[in-house]
């Protein structure tokens, strides 16, 4: 970094600070630490800081002071111990992809993980990867040796470090739980400027309170991913439904069966009706055909789509190029997803599909059904009771502030509402905003007092990741 600008991101921050920070610097160099110097790119242009306070949703929208694109883990090291010397908010950002500004920090750092993208082997079962790093390059380097991830999202254009700190649930995690249940070691940024190495064995804590933690601990800047053996094809049924209840009754019948992937899709319709449909998923050896699998039966669908065989690496890419062009378009996308207790998951998705309102700008709702004892990393968190559904309500609007979004943000303030009372748990990246009462009750009593002591312990300054507002403090 240059000495202007070194010079600007001082500027940036006096700003940002205010009198406090500007009456500092009078009183001497020593009342104000030198700006460091960064290997990456510094910005403050307005098309950058407009960027930073975007995200998925376009709902919300914090303007940084600055923002990083560093080069080194280093960079994200200096940049986090500046910012603790001068009481700057410092979050760190993917891909964007979240809805409540959740990865955005208002008069205060960005730091763009996108340039920390490198990956490399660990022996043959385990691949490190940097926090900027796309799943879809970890994918396609774990497949040259045959190795795949237990569970990814069906948007392999997220960032490694954006999803481990959510949860990542996909079509696999009925039978392998979270991404977050496979990461073997991390490399955290904490918020007192530390750059610290945590696993099950070593810094445990850290490693519990980094993973699924929306950043209120540690940045992530590097995972080692446990591999497992990748399939050759999965062979795809599309079962058709006539009924809610018995969709979601089969997939709970199937959580033991034989089968790689499981979702249900429920889909709008002309005339206000819904397509039901399960989309199930084995692994072949790229021979589909055969034995009609005895899985089959006992379950209550309708209809059935021929089998159809597709490459292992076509099935969990399949989403790439929706995503990326919906990415070039500037409606916002206010999604909703929630995990609902099973006694609860039936009754509100047919309230939902039978409301005018609720239904507004959803193209298709996704249901994934969770078997809690799969599911290890305390942060990621489920409804009580063994069983749950994951529940994606995705939403397109027409424009941004357009009334059918303001519509559809309210509708998801209830949804999630009624969602709380019914007992469940809101996914974080794709939450309406929460209150600090929102996430206490979210964790519940005695993991948000272990986060809280965490929190106190890594970032004792309250300076990590202020949007998601878990603890509280400026966000706006």
């Amino acid at each position: 970094m240059t000495t202007h600008d070194r010079r600007a991101f001082l500027a940036l921050v006096l700003g940002a600070l205010g009198g406090r920070a500007a009456g500092q610097a009078q009183r001497g160099a020593g009342a104000s630490p030198a700006p460091p110097r960064f290997e990456g790119q510094l910005a403050s242009t307005a098309r950058h800081l407009r960027a930073a306070a975007d995200d998925w949703g376009r709902a919300v929208h914090r303007m940084p002071a600055a923002v990083l694109r560093p080069r080194t883990v280093g960079d994200v090291v200096r940049a986090v111990a500046y910012a603790r010397e001068r009481g700057l908010k410092v979050a760190m950002r993917g891909q964007g992809h979240c809805v409540s500004g959740q990865a955005q920090a208002a008069g205060g750092l960005v730091i763009d993980s996108s340039p920390l993208n490198h990956g490399a082997w660990h022996g043959t079962r385990a691949l490190d990867a940097q926090a900027g790093a796309l799943w879809r390059d970890v994918a396609s380097r774990a497949l040259t040796a045959r190795r795949a991830l237990p569970v990814l999202t069906d948007a392999l254009v997220l960032s490694v470090g954006g999803t481990l700190s959510a949860g990542g649930t996909g079509d696999t995690s009925y039978r392998a739980g979270a991404q977050v249940d496979h990461v073997l070691e991390l490399d955290v940024v904490t918020g007192t400027g530390a750059l610290e190495t945590c696993s099950p064995d070593r810094n445990r804590e850290l490693f519990e309170m980094a993973l699924g933690g929306m950043g209120q601990c540690g940045l992530i800047v590097r995972a080692r991913l446990r591999l497992v053996e990748a399939p050759h094809s999965v062979e795809l049924r599309r079962l058709a439904y006539a009924d809610l209840g018995r969709l979601l009754a089969d997939q709970v019948a199937l959580c033991d069966a034989p089968i790689a992937t499981l979702e249900g899709q429920i889909t709008p319709e002309e005339g206000g009706r819904w397509s039901l449909s399960l989309l199930v998923g084995a692994v072949t050896r790229g021979d589909a055909g055969g034995a009609r699998p005895g899985w089959l039966s006992g379950l209550g669908f309708a209809g059935e789509d021929a089998p159809a065989s597709a490459r292992f690496w076509d099935h969990i890419d399949r989403r790439t190029k929706r995503l990326w062009a919906s990415r070039l378009e500037p409606r916002p996308h206010p999604s909703l997803a929630m995990v609902l207790p099973e006694p609860a998951a039936a009754g509100l998705l047919a309230d939902i599909m039978s409301s005018a309102s609720d239904r507004a700008g959803i193209w298709r709702i996704e249901v994934f059904p969770m078997v809690r004892e799969r599911f290890v990393a305390p942060l990621h968190r489920l409804p009580e009771g063994p069983l749950s559904f994951t529940v994606r309500l995705q939403r397109e609007a027409s424009a941004e502030g357009a009334p059918d979004h303001h519509a559809m943000l309210e509708s998801n303030r209830r949804l999630a509402a009624r969602m709380r009372a019914a007992g469940g748990k809101v996914y974080p990246p794709f939450a309406p905003e929460q209150s600090p009462e929102d996430w206490r009750e979210h964790y519940g009593p005695d993991l948000w007092a272990r986060l809280a002591a965490a929190k106190a312990r890594f970032d004792p300054d309250g300076l990590l990741t202020p949007g998601p507002g878990v603890f509280g403090g400026s966000r706006t």
